[in-house]
């Protein structure tokens, strides 16, 4: 706890919430700008279309946000070049587990502003009944999942590497390529890709009447690998950075 406590008052004045708040206003606009004006047909889905848009947000946006506030956690340690120093006053790998820890509740407060955002959007757009509770517990977890090991993953880079550039390029690409990903097929192996795998809702468009229906999808057995090697990547990101931060400490 005092590793943790020492780690929120080396960020205090960086001003990291703020930093991801401008980040998530910007998926915010783009959800807003999504379905502004929605017919009636667009009414009865709208809690679905929500459970829909997100992971494709996500999936373009995640990447770069995760890398932004790995670099704002890992860089006091560069700069100063204190892994050898702490060491003697912590145990190896305290402080690691204190970064992960910090960035995991960041991560909660970005999940729960997103879900808390589409929620009360689909309100005020008077969508049809209530949100499927079941699905958007489900759709928050995955989530969260999907953004943890995104974090694990930009965190090893950005301390393998002295100038945090290297890893906010990294990030920059997994949104690229998560936004190619999209027109490829809606499941991927690769941590980036997460979000799709993830995801709940399907789509399907008629082109003969020009109306999208949305439905709950059903995952085949390579989908549902490929949700499992989320918690894959969250193991092997956690466990490499384990490793390697424990070294450089020593």
């Amino acid at each position: 706890m005092i590793t943790l406590r020492m780690e929120f008052k080396k960020i205090k004045r960086k001003k990291i919430g703020l930093t991801m708040c401008a980040l998530i206003c910007v998926q915010f606009a783009w959800l807003l700008w999504s379905g502004a004006r929605p017919d009636e047909n667009e009414r009865l889905e709208g809690w679905i279309f929500m459970l829909y848009s997100l992971p494709l947000v996500s999936v373009i946006m995640m990447p770069t946000i995760m890398s932004v506030l790995a670099s704002r956690l890992a860089d006091v340690e560069h700069k100063g070049n204190t892994y050898k120093l702490l060491n003697t006053l912590r145990r190896p790998g305290s402080l690691y587990h204190a970064k992960v820890v910090c960035g995991i509740l960041f991560i909660l407060a970005v999940c729960a502003a997103q879900f808390l955002f589409i929620i009360a959007l689909g309100y005020a757009r008077g969508y049809a009944g209530h949100p499927e509770w079941k699905y958007y517990g489900t759709a928050f977890l995955m989530n969260f999942a999907c953004c943890l090991s995104l974090y694990l993953l930009q965190l090893l880079l950005s301390m393998l590497f002295f100038n945090q550039m290297i890893p906010l390029v990294a990030g920059l690409g997994g949104s690229m390529l998560g936004l190619i990903l999209m027109y490829v097929k809606m499941y991927s192996f690769l941590p980036w890709g997460g979000f799709l795998s993830a995801a709940q809702v399907s789509m399907d468009w008629n082109p003969d009447t020009r109306v999208v229906h949305f439905y709950y999808r059903e995952y085949s057995p390579v989908e549902l690998c490929a949700v499992a090697m989320i918690f894959v990547w969250i193991v092997v990101f956690y466990t490499a950075g384990r490793i390697l931060f424990t070294r450089k400490e020593v």
